[in-house]
């Protein structure tokens, strides 16, 4: 079990700063108590620390990364206990640079079945794959919420 965060877009120091407190957060980590927050991470970082989170208790945000997959593979559920702007438990915002070909082309979020309240938001991910294949009304348990895809 770890600790989550609650910056939101906010960050302190470079890329370099920001994936070595990811890194010390979340290494070995199963259940992040709280939100996971990954912003501002470079195409060169590897972030295969995150394989593994099987659960988050808060949200999740992803947002003005370059990366081109996000290794979150046993990721199960999404319990929103908090909402990113009072309403998502998944956004995803802005993950590609447009001067360069480095983007989020895969969520690989393959085992997520649940997301227990809250909504899904993705959008501006430039080269991002497949999302709108993916069934979110099945995963999200709210029926009154419509994902943002």
């Amino acid at each position: 079990v770890c600790a989550g965060t609650l910056n939101g877009l906010s960050v302190t120091g470079d890329a370099q700063h920001q994936y070595r407190t990811l890194h010390k957060m979340y290494n070995n980590c199963e259940i992040v108590m709280g939100n996971l927050e990954i912003v501002l991470i470079d195409h060169t970082q590897d972030l295969s620390f995150l394989q593994t989170i099987r659960e988050v208790t808060g949200y999740i945000l992803i947002a003005m990364n370059v990366f081109a997959a996000l290794p979150l593979p046993n990721l199960r559920v999404i319990r929103g206990t908090q909402f990113y702007e009072d309403k998502f438990a998944l956004f995803v915002l802005l993950n590609y640079n447009p001067n360069a070909t480095h983007a989020l082309r895969q969520l690989g979020l393959n085992q997520l079945t649940e997301i227990l309240a809250g909504g899904v938001y993705i959008e501006k991910n430039a080269q991002l794959c497949h999302v709108d294949t993916v069934e979110w009304r099945d995963i999200m348990r709210d029926p009154r919420l419509e994902p943002v895809v």
